[in-house]
């Protein structure tokens, strides 16, 4: 006889996908929040459903709570384009927005425009530095931002050409909890073009609190807009920043796949 399972939700942001689980909506007797085993079974693409990152909804102190977990089953503290995966589930389901959630990567105000675009912003205050790594033979010139997780820019002439994986196990050793990597190429005072390799994942098409970095580095330090598209493989996202860097707006699409049950 087979055991409860879990019910999910297949969702993806400009191609960076999810599997998310709604702790209101499972039946008793699971294991919540899922483990690491679990986790990483899971997102396997042959053996599990497959995904970049898993969401996890909470409610805490009648607050409605999220979590992010990595492919590798590691906590993450925050993800743009999972927001906006939230944002529609919350839509889908009918809840009046904007409405606000809260976990460790802070508090995310959930929208969604007249265009069918979610829009997610992040309340807290950012920290952005110009650091210089030191690595074997060499020295390279990085942006560090903070923005509820942690990202490191780097500057590039041209992001196709660069070996994001090789670039990202070198710079990852030199912080101690890892680090999420983008390479930048600046087009213009209010477009970027980007790749991201995330922690604990890999390579993705796209990632919104790298594209909330990215901005944050045009913006501060090239001289950009406040207003600024981010360009990545997967698509394009619009970034709103303000001058006291404690809020972004992040808008963009997210997709709805699939929902299923997943056996213990």
């Amino acid at each position: 006889m087979r055991k409860a399972s879990y019910r999910f939700e297949k969702m993806h942001g400009l191609g960076n996908d999810f599997m998310l689980l709604d702790a209101d909506c499972q039946p008793a007797g699971l294991t919540l929040p899922p483990d690491a085993e679990r986790i990483r079974l899971w997102s396997d693409r042959r053996l599990g459903v497959g995904f970049d990152q898993l969401i996890y909804l909470f409610k805490k102190n009648k607050l409605q709570c999220y979590q992010f977990y990595n492919a590798d089953g590691s906590a993450a503290e925050q993800c743009g384009n999972g927001q906006r995966a939230i944002a529609l589930y919350f839509k889908n389901k009918q809840v009046a927005m904007p409405m606000t959630i809260h976990g460790v990567g802070g508090q995310v105000v959930l929208d969604h425009k007249a265009d069918g675009r979610l829009a997610i912003t992040l309340n807290q205050a950012f920290h952005y530095q110009q650091k210089n790594l030191r690595l074997p033979n060499t020295e390279i010139n990085a942006y560090l931002v903070d923005v509820g997780n942690p990202h490191c820019v780097l500057i590039s002439d041209d992001v196709s050409q660069e070996p994001l994986a090789e670039n990202a196990s070198r710079i990852g050793a030199l912080f101690e909890a890892g680090v999420n990597l983008e390479v930048m190429q600046i087009i213009r005072d209010n477009q970027v073009r980007i790749r991201v390799y995330e922690r604990g994942t890999g390579e993705t098409p796209a990632c919104g609190s790298g594209a909330a970095a990215a901005a944050i580095v045009l913006r501060h330090y090239f001289k950009g807009q406040d207003q600024v598209t981010v360009s990545m493989p997967g698509g394009d996202l619009t970034v709103l920043l303000n001058n006291a860097c404690d809020k972004i707006s992040l808008i963009g699409p997210a997709k709805f796949v699939y929902q299923g049950q997943i056996y213990e």
